[in-house]
């Protein structure tokens, strides 16, 4: 009898122990995935002195070393897992998560698996019973998003007139939203015979509607204000130049992505590709005066200083169709201003000029104007700028998926 009690009470002791460090090993699982997935969303997992979950998916599965400095590994060992031999601690990047909608991205998912073996106690002197046991606990964190309503993002906290239309121009947003941040008394103006048309118009400040325009439907006021939908994105890191003050004209050329310094010029007669990928515009900004221009996969970054910097001007007939990546860091954008520029060059599209743009123009602190009968032609288009002026019509078409503006809300959570 009193074997059999010491054997009741060995197991309650151990099952016990087990518990304890399966719920331990649950906790490390979940901070480490809670903090690599952190650092996906803000892309420091690609630009760190420890990167890991780059490449093309599906990437390769791997395990934590007890001295890795890989952010998941050192979250699992701050929760005490993972640094010695009895522990493992594996990522593994799945691409589709049972019962939830993952958010776009190259690295949707991260899965963190940890196992350690446990010595058991009194029960080991139980004939046949084993001397340790395996406990294992899997937390899989995902990146998670709602595609935007809107369309287009007037991101001025103040600006008068922050979003205007005039001069008898249409401005159709077909089946998204528009979204005016500016909380001044006169944040939008729709004048001059103009005619605005979404599926939704908020503003937090006030509106103007004159001169026989008309707004379908009415703006709403004193609405909240809309977060920058690409505040998370990550400027590009470049290096030096590839190309200086880069012009062409008459004649077929092709482009390739790199850091082009005083700015890239076409002109007449030009017919041009950008071949796929990122193209830095250090100084000088991009200006296409006639030509075609056409590419697929393609992001401008328009940086400088203060004083270098020019944005987009498209003119005098150009003919330009551009694509947005469609996965990666930069999936959705086709023009990205620097952030810390305060020029006041407007990116301009001009009247004559046919451009079928798939993407997102995305301004932060500067300028937008389409003028004189400028437009996209009904493209998946994202406006997303300081402020925006219309002075010719233009048609934009809602990106169900968000896929190919980029426009929908991330945020990250345990899925699993």
């Amino acid at each position: 009898m009193g074997i059999f009690l010491c054997g009741v009470l060995g197991l309650a002791i151990d099952v016990g122990q087990l518990y304890a460090q399966r719920q331990m090993a649950q906790a490390a699982a979940d901070s480490a995935a809670q903090a690599g997935i952190m650092s996906i969303f803000n892309g420091t997992n690609t630009t760190s002195s420890h990167p890991f979950g780059t490449g093309s998916p599906p990437i390769a599965t791997s395990v934590c070393t007890p001295t890795d400095l890989r952010t998941p590994c050192v979250y699992a060992r701050y929760n005490g897992f993972g640094g010695t031999s009895a522990d493992t601690v594996t990522l593994s990047f799945p691409t589709t998560v049972s019962g939830v909608t993952l958010g776009s991205g190259s690295v949707p998912a991260l899965a963190v698996t940890v196992q350690r073996q446990v010595k058991t106690g009194l029960t080991r002197f139980i004939p046949g019973a084993p001397v340790a046991t395996t406990i294992t606990a899997k937390a899989t964190s995902g990146l998670v998003g709602m595609v935007s309503p809107n369309c287009i993002y007037v991101l001025s906290p103040t600006g008068t007139n922050a979003f205007l239309v005039n001069n008898g121009a249409t401005v159709t947003a077909n089946g998204c939203g528009i979204m005016v941040n500016s909380s001044n008394t006169v944040a939008a103006t729709v004048t001059g015979g103009s005619v605005v048309t979404a599926s939704a118009i908020n503003v937090t400040g006030g509106v103007v509607v004159s001169g026989g325009s008309t707004v379908t439907p009415a703006a709403a006021t004193g609405a909240s204000t809309g977060a920058d939908p690409f505040a998370s994105v990550p400027a590009p890191v470049f290096g030096t130049c590839d190309y200086n003050n880069f012009s062409k004209g008459f004649g077929t050329w092709t482009i390739t992505p790199g850091v082009y310094c005083g700015g890239i010029s076409l002109h007449n007669g030009a017919v041009t590709t950008f071949s796929p990928g990122t193209y830095i515009v250090n100084g000088g900004g991009l200006s296409l005066a006639g030509g075609t221009t056409t590419g697929s996969g393609v992001m401008v970054y328009l940086t400088g200083t203060n004083a270098s910097y020019a944005s987009v001007t498209i003119s005098n007939g150009a003919t330009l169709t551009l694509s947005a990546q469609t996965s990666g860091a930069y999936m959705g954008l086709i023009f990205f201003q620097d952030r810390s520029i305060t020029s006041a060059s407007v990116a301009t599209f001009n009247g004559g000029s046919t451009m079928q743009l798939t993407g997102s123009l995305y301004f932060p602190t500067t300028s937008v104007l389409f003028s004189n009968g400028a437009g996209v032609g009904g493209t998946y288009t994202g406006i997303v700028a300081n402020q925006v002026s219309f002075l010719g019509g233009t048609s934009l078409r809602y990106d169900s998926t968000g896929l190919k503006t980029g426009l929908f809300s991330k945020s990250v959570a345990l899925v699993q």
